[in-house]
């Protein structure tokens, strides 16, 4: 097994600032739910099948699962992303190159981290618009959209590692 270079590493601009949104979105996800915790009906549906027909219930407290799983996701990616050196990388990493690949890398798990957080509050959001009774779905649009952003985000800093070799 390789050996590879080990850097402490400062973080970026771009990635203060990916950090800063995702931590605003997640303190926005828990103020919200806590502002509109006793609006909520103690009965809500938890699961909607293909049509977005309510097939399954559980009571409020179920609605806070998804910003904690979102809150644990975060800190996980935050630690991982600690250290780049251990991250699967298509060829050889060099001292001439490290730096420039593990920068890369880290601000690419900043920007999967963002756009998974941000994902999770539309999610929470509509499930309380839902628990409401609006005829708020979960849009497929905006599922795609999201879907194709990280998509389009891993093909970028895959292309753009390369470009670093």
């Amino acid at each position: 097994m390789e050996k590879r270079p080990v850097f402490l590493l400062s973080k970026t601009m771009s990635e203060n600032i990916l950090d800063v949104v995702s931590i605003l979105v997640i303190l926005c996800t828990f103020a919200y739910l806590a502002y509109v915790w006793p609006l909520i009906p103690e009965r809500i549906p938890t699961h909607m099948n293909g049509q977005g027909k309510e097939d399954g219930w559980g009571n409020k407290y179920s609605l806070i699962l998804l910003p904690v799983m979102t809150l644990i996701l975060y800190i996980g990616l935050t630690v991982l992303s600690k250290y780049p050196h251990t991250f699967n990388y298509p060829y050889k990493i060099t001292n001439e190159n490290a730096t420039r690949q593990y920068v890369n890398a880290r601000l690419f798990m900043q920007c999967l981290k963002m756009l998974i957080v941000v994902m999770f509050g539309y999610v929470e959001w509509t499930l309380i618009q839902i628990a409401w009774g609006k005829s708020v779905a979960l849009d497929i649009w905006i599922f795609s959209i999201v879907l194709l952003l990280i998509l389009g985000t891993i093909i970028f800093f895959v292309i753009r590692s390369i470009k670093l070799k």
